[in-house]
């Protein structure tokens, strides 16, 4: 905690006294700033709000400095990571180790590869002898999405040479800015799907149902999958709406292409199916089965030549 005065004068009483401190909380680090300001007779206290987080009375701020030990002492109840361990799992990089590299084996992970899933709840710990976690995802937020979390992990593990990240065998990400920083956990939602990065790792069925777009549902086959969702993922202009593509608990594949500033994206649903005999004849212009076409989106190098049956 910082103590500042203001208006100090010899003989006289300070006019204003300031405190400020950051104080741990179960979801993130409360900063806040108090100000007793002397009037004629006594100091009057008040709190005033710090960057958005928190406003109230003098007693509440004395509250929490009163609280934090109990909090931290909660943490380590709670089975937090403490400053200076071991982080469990297997550890996460945003580069490979060279080829020159003669040390001890380490089993690594790199980000981009990394199975990440849709949607994310993050967990501050907080610690009476570690550093306060002082960079966070999404301001603090718990619920964050898994493009926000790989994106965090791949500028800080870049920029902090002495941060530290890993995964556990349940697929929780745990990171820490230093050996003696609190950590922070991302604990993932897997109902909300896994984030497809590598088509040929996640589809693996020799035949999908794909609906889409009003169509009527038309089985396409693993190859033509694979490239729609190569299609739907690859970066398109900057700020326009990028494309996704999710693995499911159900084994189906979602996925939309990128979409236009004014225009949202449609969803397309494939579903492990069963193989045909025979899939029919390929379209003499682009090389794909008649029923993988799609004139409304023109996945990868399909063409309208052939115009599926739709619903509508």
């Amino acid at each position: 905690m910082t103590v500042t005065s203001q208006g100090i004068v010899e003989g006289a009483h300070v006019r204003t006294v300031t405190l400020t401190g950051a104080f741990p909380t179960p979801s993130t680090v409360a900063e806040l700033t108090a100000r007793c300001v002397w009037y004629g007779s006594s100091y009057w206290g008040e709190v005033s709000e710090r960057n958005g987080r928190y406003a109230g009375g003098f007693g509440e701020f004395l509250a929490w400095v009163r609280e934090a030990p109990a909090m931290c002492r909660a943490g380590k109840e709670a089975g937090w990571i403490q400053p200076g361990s071991p982080l469990p799992g297997t550890e996460l990089e945003t580069v490979p180790l060279p080829q020159w590299y003669e040390g001890a084996p380490r089993e690594r992970i790199l980000v981009r590869d990394a199975r990440m899933y849709a949607r994310y709840t993050q967990t501050i710990h907080h610690n009476d002898t570690g550093i306060p976690v002082r960079e966070a995802p999404g301001y603090g937020r718990p619920h964050l999405s898994g493009d926000a979390v790989r994106a965090f992990l791949g500028g800080s593990l870049g920029f902090w040479l002495s941060s530290q990240a890993t995964i556990t065998d349940d697929e929780t990400i745990i990171y820490r800015q230093t050996n003696r920083h609190c950590a922070i956990t991302f604990t993932p939602d897997r109902d909300s799907g896994v984030i497809i990065t590598h088509p040929e790792r996640y589809i693996t069925a020799d035949a999908y149902r794909v609906t889409g777009h009003g169509r009527v549902p038309q089985v396409w086959t693993q190859a033509a999958v694979r490239e729609a969702v190569s299609e739907a993922t690859r970066p398109g202009p900057i700020d326009w709406p990028d494309g996704s593509a999710l693995l499911m608990p159900d084994e189906s594949v979602r996925f939309a292409p990128r979409g236009f500033p004014w225009k949202s994206a449609d969803v397309y649903t494939a579903e492990p199916t069963a193989a045909p005999q025979t899939w029919g004849p390929r379209c003499g212009t682009c090389g794909w089965y008649v029923a993988e076409h799609d004139p409304a989106r023109g996945w990868g190098r399909r063409c309208s030549n052939v115009q599926p049956a739709t619903d509508t």
